[in-house]
């Protein structure tokens, strides 16, 4: 038989174990999936006036540590300021932060504007168009 010791010994465990699971789900949550600070990533950084090269603008969430924030996505918007002739636009994801640019047959430089919900102030992307010699 259990006595009123042991009994109230095991209740006070199970009390500091779950409040400790709970802490440890919060410092989880607060460190690996919510969104600090949001970076906005060109692949490649450059385009090529040949009509095949693109380039995408992805907007990737970072947690506490600087990785991508688990489990987030974030919206953004997109806006060409400059080189509207230079660049077709493949493809604009707005849900996902993705805009996809394709390189028409001009050289110069294509300025992107990019707005997302975690960012205060919009970001400006110059992406330059080279000349392709190959």
């Amino acid at each position: 038989m259990l006595t009123t010791g042991t009994s109230k010994r095991r209740i006070e465990i199970y009390t500091i174990t779950i409040i400790l699971f709970l802490v440890l789900i919060f410092l989880c949550y607060h460190y690996f999936i919510n969104i600090y600070e949001v970076r906005v990533i060109t692949e490649p950084e450059a385009l090529y006036a040949d009509n095949q090269s693109t380039v995408v603008v992805s907007v990737v969430p970072l947690n506490s540590f600087g990785w991508k924030a688990l489990f987030r996505t974030v919206t953004a918007e997109f806006e060409i300021k400059e080189g509207v002739s230079l660049v077709e636009t493949v493809k604009v994801d707005t849900k996902n932060g993705k805009l996809f640019l394709r390189g028409k047959n001009e050289t110069g430089k294509v300025t992107v504007l990019v707005r997302s919900e975690y960012s205060l102030l919009p970001t400006i992307i110059e992406i330059p168009v080279y000349p392709n010699y190959t």
